[in-house]
């Protein structure tokens, strides 16, 4: 939402904000001269030891100002501060301190007189400068201080009950503001929320926190506090009208707090209370799937118009929406990973803008020229901007006013539920949508500074996209921490995946799997310990650039039980990276080696075929190592002959493609939601106009056989498997690789697979401009655009993969020493056959338990090649390999499978290339052999008992 008009009266600062609501910052204390404002390089690390890289001086001083009035004239110190002597140590700080301040441990520090305990609470309530001085006492230097280290020493305290609770009925506020000077309650009535109806002063407490108990009759009120505190980022002390972080509810738009008691009834959807997720016997056995909430029904025709996008919508079981997620339950899956549903600050919930997208051909601009009118105004954002981190996205609910969200969003986790699917929330904790005194900034105008990572100057880092919190401060951790419990045990969530999850320390992610697995089925509603936790565990940022090694990543991040997203598979079966200059670039199951693209655009690929092959050799060790669960510890032997583990296996040239201890610590996925579907990805790097190739372009059969191999690795593969949605249906987004705000028109799932969504125009030029080029004479080719047999044939085929997946814990092995003992690859080394895999999982071995009664082992040969491959091996003389079936059932990857879409019965065969490859599916006269269509997943087992279990003709 965009500030209206700003006006200045009295000394306070007024913004107009949409909707009619006012926020008031006044301006406590007259300004400083602005050059005289110094950079933050000094930290307050404990009551006694500050550090400073400070020049040679004569004297060092804590200087002081309760009005900030403090400023520098001709080398001198003005406005009648007072100044504390400190004294400099030669001996480096000790290293019991905090050691999320461990960086800063060799910095030269100061001793500070052990002040009374008053005295520090008022310093740390006021400006505050170092200075250093000469002989003649002139100002050689002066830094502001940042206080997260003394504030989390001394003032933190992670048992206080912050935010919104009740006792016997009574509503109590509690914030958190150890450098406030002074706190008020602003009460609002419902019917105006303009001028508060009460302002009553706060309490403060021992620990830095401000506390007001109120009557029963404050129920659904709507609050602010106002929160005057010295700012070092403007040098003054400013009071602001600020929503409470803590906040279990809120007015629309996010203007206002609420007073809602979680645990009332009327907040409740029928039976929520008995109501029990789905069991889950081990984190292994989870297969997740990736849905935008506004995604799922916004375009579904079966969906009342009213409750389109909304929560409301997953509780409609004849849908054609949910019916589809509720045969994907039926076949094996087992979560719905929704993108960010708490208060998001860039989705208006009130007066919002709708495209009119033009008829226009699939290569015109017209469509994203229409998008760009009001793409910053319509309800379509995949939500990454979090403003208050405990309260569901107000835009979803029927009513964004009050409490209507809260028991819409657990009648959609009750629902899924109830359809055998447990539901996962993606959460944003690295950052915030913005800070300092801007209208969506809650947290830093509470305490100034204190929730974000500085630099060395004292400004807020931006490594995330937006101001990076700090979750090593320790009430940051809290704030994390007690919100993902409310979530857990007051909304049923089963899962949390973290975005961006290297802004995160290791000791974040062990402290919540403790809070989590500390809750119960009797206790808490929930059984903590079946809580997924997993996220995205890339090496970079602001944590990374100083705490290396407690930064919660691919490198350090094992160990924990905590799930990272496999960007080796992904990368190797795709090609190229995430990077959309590699758009074009091929891998394993889009024809690296095996059916170039010569494309011009290429940048990783090599031209000479032998150079390509090497490559894709290096891929296939990739795919071995993430198709064992990701494990540093898995040995294969890679394209050299050389025996090696996972860890020391070279993803892009680099040792690394094995990082987990545990299988359930890869997600192994080969689409998210960043980037392209993959249905865009392989149009990118599938063969066009390729000289000598029949046909010089790809077909829509060929890319949708690349796109089912490719789901084929995770869903076959151990660790846990990750799906996108609408990548079972063929998704497009027409060339879009970055949706985020490209409204419902580009980000469209038609779950009937009829309305496929590639053509839909040139893709925003806001982020695909420089790649018009590449997609517009591909956009119009009808090769590029399934039609609704070829889509459903292919959801039919995910289906297959996700029984199979299902039906043997043998697909889900459970630790890393099961997976090293039971799992091989065949077709390694320097004379294996380029483009294609095979898995073989034994069940058969004297040492270990019998994880399948049925099977004694279970085969998968993956063919990425243009061809049939014979592949041969002594040892298979002695197995009776078949087609997996499931019971005495037909083979299921050559049987027809029956699918209900909307309302409409279909029986689809499997893909067509089991009538276009000749040669035996098992084994044939040569049982040392076994023949595998091209680009085909296929998968074979040996019986237990071949007589018994036999299926009769």
């Amino acid at each position: 939402m965009k500030l209206g008009v700003k006006f200045y009266l009295a000394g306070i600062l007024w913004v107009g904000l949409g909707g009619g609501s006012v926020l008031s910052v006044q301006v406590a204390s007259a300004s400083v001269p602005a050059h005289t404002r110094p950079q933050a390089q000094a930290h307050w690390l404990n009551r006694t030891t500050l550090v400073w890289k400070a020049p040679a001086a004569e004297h060092y001083q804590l200087c002081h100002h309760p009005q900030a009035q403090m400023y520098l004239a001709q080398a001198q110190l003005r406005g009648g501060a007072e100044c504390i002597a400190l004294k400099p140590q030669d001996r480096p700080p000790n290293k019991a301190l905090n050691p999320a301040f461990l960086h800063l441990h060799s910095l030269p520090h100061f001793e500070l007189p052990d002040l009374p305990e008053d005295t520090l609470k008022s310093l740390i309530q006021q400006q505050l400068w170092l200075v250093a001085r000469n002989k003649k006492d002139q100002l050689l230097a002066h830094t502001s201080v940042q206080l997260a280290p003394l504030l989390d020493a001394h003032f933190s305290d992670l048992n206080l009950d912050l935010g919104l609770s009740f006792t016997s009925g009574k509503p109590q506020l509690q914030l958190w503001t150890p450098t406030a000077q002074g706190v008020e309650l602003e009460l609002f009535q419902a019917e105006n929320l303009h001028t508060p109806s009460q302002t009553l002063p706060m309490q403060r407490t021992g620990r830095g926190s401000w506390q007001i108990q109120g009557p029963e009759t404050w129920k659904n009120l709507y609050y602010r506090y106002k929160v005057q505190a010295y700012r070092p980022d403007t040098g003054k002390v400013e009071s602001h009208s600020v929503t409470d972080p803590y906040s279990v509810s809120l007015a629309a738009d996010s203007t206002h707090s609420q007073i809602v008691d979680l645990q009332d009834p009327t907040h409740q959807p029928p039976g929520w209370q008995q109501m029990q997720l789905p069991p889950l016997a081990a984190p292994e056995d989870s297969i997740v799937y990736e849905l935008h909430l506004r995604d799922f029904s916004i375009s579904d025709p079966s969906v009342p118009e009213a409750l389109r996008g909304k929560y409301a919508a997953f509780a409609l079981p004849t849908s054609t929406g949910l019916r589809h997620l509720s045969q994907l339950a039926q076949s094996g899956l087992s979560h719905i990973h929704l993108l960010p549903i708490f208060d998001i600050a860039t989705i208006p919930e009130r007066f919002v803008h709708t495209a009119k997208i033009p008829s226009a051909p699939p290569d015109s601009p017209r469509q994203q020229d229409a998008l760009a009118l009001v793409r910053d105004k319509d309800a379509f954002n995949w939500g990454y901007d979090p403003l208050h981190y405990g309260v569901p996205e107000g835009s979803y609910a029927s009513d964004p006013q009050g409490p209507a969200r809260i028991k819409e969003f657990r009648q959609m986790v009750q629902s899924l539920a109830q359809h055998k699917l447990r539901t996962v929330m993606d959460v944003v904790y690295n950052h915030t949508h913005t800070a300092g005194n801007g209208p969506k900034s809650v947290l830093d105008k509470i305490v100034p500074s204190y929730y974000y990572r500085l630099d060395a100057e004292g400004q807020i880092q931006q490594s995330t996209c937006c101001p990076d919190t700090a979750t090593e401060h320790r009430m940051m951790e809290k704030l994390m921490r007690d919100t993902i419990l409310r979530w857990a045990k007051a909304y049923k969530v089963a899962g949390f995946r973290f975005d961006l999850m290297g802004h995160h320390t290791r000791e974040n992610l062990k402290q919540i799997r403790a809070d989590l697995d500390m809750l119960t089925l009797e206790k808490d509603g929930i059984e903590g310990k079946s809580i997924l936790l997993y996220g995205e565990g890339w090496k970079f940022g602001s944590l990374d650039a100083i705490q290396p090694e407690n930064a919660m990543n691919q490198v350090f991040g094992s160990g924990l039980g905590v799930g990272m997203f496999n960007d080796r598979l992904r990368d190797s079966a795709r090609g190229g990276n995430y990077d959309h200059s590699t758009r074009s670039d091929q891998g394993f199951a889009t024809g690296l080696y095996t059916d170039p693209n010569l494309s011009p655009f290429n940048r990783d690929t090599p031209t000479a075929p032998e150079a390509q092959a090497a490559l894709l050799r290096n891929y296939m060790d990739n795919l071995q190592v993430g198709l064992a669960g990701g494990l540093a510890d898995f040995p294969i032997q890679n394209a050299l002959g050389q025996l090696q583990k996972g860890q020391a296996v070279l993803y892009r040239g680099n040792p690394g493609a094995g990082f987990a201890h545990d299988p359930q610590e890869t997600i192994n996925y080969v689409e998210a939601h960043d980037n392209y579907s993959l249905w865009d990805q392989i149009a990118a790097k599938a063969p066009f106009e390729v000289a000598g190739r029949t046909p010089a372009t790809a077909t829509a059969e060929e890319r949708m056989q690349m796109q089912a191999l490719a789901l084929s690795l995770p869903l076959l593969g151990q660790g846990i498997p990750f799906l996108h949605a609408g990548s079972e249906l063929l998704r497009s987004k027409s060339g879009d690789g970055d949706s985020y705000d490209s409204g419902d028109w580009f980000n469209q799932i038609d779950w009937s697979g009829i309305n496929h969504t590639w053509g839909r125009g040139l893709p925003p030029a806001w982020r695909n401009a420089q790649e018009w080029d590449f997609w517009k004479p591909r956009l119009p080719r009808p090769e590029f655009k399934p039609d609704q047999t070829l889509a459903l044939t292919h959801l039919a085929q995910i289906h297959r993969y996700l029984r199979i997946r299902k039906s043997s814990q043998l697909f889900r092995l459970r630790t890393a020493a099961d997976i090293i003992q039971r799992l091989h690859f065949h077709n390694t080394g320097p004379q294996a056959i380029p483009g294609l895999l095979a898995m073989e999982v034994r069940d058969d071995l004297p040492a270990l338990d019998n994880l399948d009664k049925e099977r004694k082992a279970i085969l998968v040969i993956w063919n990425a090649t243009q061809t049939s491959q014979r592949l041969c091996s002594p040892e298979w003389a002695k197995r009776q390999w078949e087609p997996y079936r499931l019971g005495n059932n037909p083979p299921i990857l050559e049987s027809p499978l029956q699918l209900q879409v909307g309302e409409t019965e279909w029986l689809l065969s499997p893909p067509a290339f089991k009538q276009t490859d000749t040669g035996p599916w098992g084994q044939g006269p040569d049982p040392t052999c076994l023949t595998v269509p091209s680009r085909a997943a296929l998968v074979y087992h040996e019986r237990e008992d071949q007589a018994k279990n036999r299926r009769s003709p």
